[in-house]
């Protein structure tokens, strides 16, 4: 969804760099056996539960309770002959067994109490929409956040013309996550005034795909491998002389590139040019590097001149870049529920896999729900319990189905609320692990996802 975050300040007045209070809408998928249930509020929240009938838990306690009294009908039947007695208390105890199960059947389906499932380290990361100091990536870290998301815009780094960057706000960033030995992620986009009069154009003309192709170059030259950032004085600092130094080996190449808000014209054909280019230059510029194709946003809501659902815009790309441009392939499935978000990726992986792209594995690389009350947005979950329920379902769901789906990695979005009387999209102020406002106010959110990465709330 939009990228609003003080490391990479957008202008208000660039709507694809600023969706400012933007209904992102949500294409429903036709209902079926496989479908997705009602949005969050309305019914069923989409938890791992929903539609699989009886809990076994509860099975298990019924069984344990029929066996309870099968057992000592054969005991009174046994105890003339006296042929061996089990102790008087058997019984009892498993009638007791019998109904703590049934309590914890019965609690288990209503409650974010910690899952039977750890993601594996670095699986899960987070996609702040806000600025982070270390104090911020200090958390992350005994969170068990393995890597963080960040915006590069192009038109911020490069707003006066080829030949000068800015990297001040980009050098903070990743300052703060290398300190505490988290990577960064970052997703270049946005095209700057000079090369175009929207941020929203996509590089074509021989002058712009030249100077996409610099910006590109001057970035993995800064913090790829062996890159100049890492040269900085402030690495030699006592402070730091346990710090690693971590480059960046993974490059996104632009934002829901299938959505209006951020790529015009929305098509396969024109993004290719971009993404392949992109490629090649930072393979050049760093042999070890890897390169991310946009994260999609999964069913975007409008015309096909603005909207294209992400399975079948993957489905598009295959036809013009072959598997030996990209590394990995990406998906925001922002979705009402958990069972619309299985029905999506399920949906993807087989687009991918049919575009060519079958060993190139999927990076969730935005996925969210908010605390806020709903209205007609499918994203907002009406209260922080339920937001805590959701996380807990849909990253579940992904932890489990990484073998099955070949799921790299899941970002949550995002990091903190944001300011409610500010610009944002309609349910990104209340999306965050964290309240809005100053230092960190855990919501039950935060709880929750540490549960699943073992870390320390």
């Amino acid at each position: 969804m939009p990228l609003l975050i003080a490391v990479v300040p957008v202008q208000p007045a660039s709507a694809g760099s600023s969706p400012a209070v933007v209904q992102y809408e949500y294409q429903p998928i036709p209902t079926g056996g496989d479908g997705p249930g009602p949005p969050p509020g309305q019914g069923s929240t989409g938890s791992e539960l929903d539609g699989s009938g009886i809990p076994l838990l509860l099975i298990a306690a019924v069984v344990l309770v029929l066996a309870g009294f099968g057992l000592a009908a054969w005991i009174g039947r046994r105890r003339r002959g006296k042929r061996f007695e089990l102790p008087r208390a058997t019984v009892p105890l498993a009638l007791a067994g019998a109904v703590l199960i049934a309590i914890l059947a019965f609690g288990a389906s209503g409650t974010t109490a910690a899952p039977g499932v750890k993601a594996p380290r670095d699986f899960l990361g987070i996609a702040p929409q806000q600025g982070f100091t270390a104090t911020d990536t200090s958390k992350m870290t005994s969170g068990g956040i393995g890597a963080i998301r960040v915006p590069v815009s192009w038109e911020q780094v490069q707003p006066d013309g080829p030949g000068s960057f800015d990297w001040g706000l980009l050098d903070e960033a990743v300052r703060a996550g290398a300190v505490h030995n988290l990577p960064v992620l970052p997703v270049l986009y946005a095209t700057p005034g000079w090369v175009a009069n929207r941020t929203t154009t996509l590089p074509s003309t021989p002058r712009q795909m030249s100077a996409w192709r610099d910006f590109v170059a001057a970035a993995v030259q800064r913090y790829g491998e062996g890159g100049t950032f890492w040269d900085d004085p402030f690495w030699d600092e006592p402070a730091q002389e346990f710090s690693v130094k971590p480059p960046i080996v993974v490059w996104q190449i632009w934002n829901e590139v299938n959505f209006h808000y951020f790529a015009k014209p929305v098509s396969a054909k024109r993004y290719a040019k971009v993404l392949k280019a992109a490629s090649n230059v930072i393979r050049a510029n760093d042999s070890g590097a890897e390169v991310m194709v946009s994260g999609l946003f999964g069913r975007p809501k409008g015309p096909k001149k603005k909207a294209v659902a992400a399975p079948a815009f993957i489905k598009q790309l295959g036809r013009y870049v072959p598997p030996k441009y990209i590394d990995s392939i990406a998906l925001h499935p922002y979705s009402p529920n958990t069972p619309a978000l299985k029905k999506l990726i399920a949906d993807y992986r087989k687009a991918a896999n049919r575009a060519g792209y079958k060993r190139k594995p999927i990076n969730v690389t935005e996925i969210g729900w908010g605390s806020g009350k709903p209205s007609s947005n499918a994203f907002l979950s009406g209260s922080q319990k339920k937001q805590a329920k959701q996380l807990t379902s849909a990253l579940t769901f992904l932890i489990k189905s990484r073998k099955k789906y070949g799921i790299d990695s899941a970002f949550w979005y995002s990091w903190k609320d944001t300011d409610p009387n500010g610009q944002n999209c309609t349910f990104c102020y209340t999306i965050g692990l964290f309240e809005y406002g100053e230092g960190l106010t855990p919501k039950k959110a935060w709880r929750a996802f540490v549960r699943l990465t073992g870390g320390q709330p």
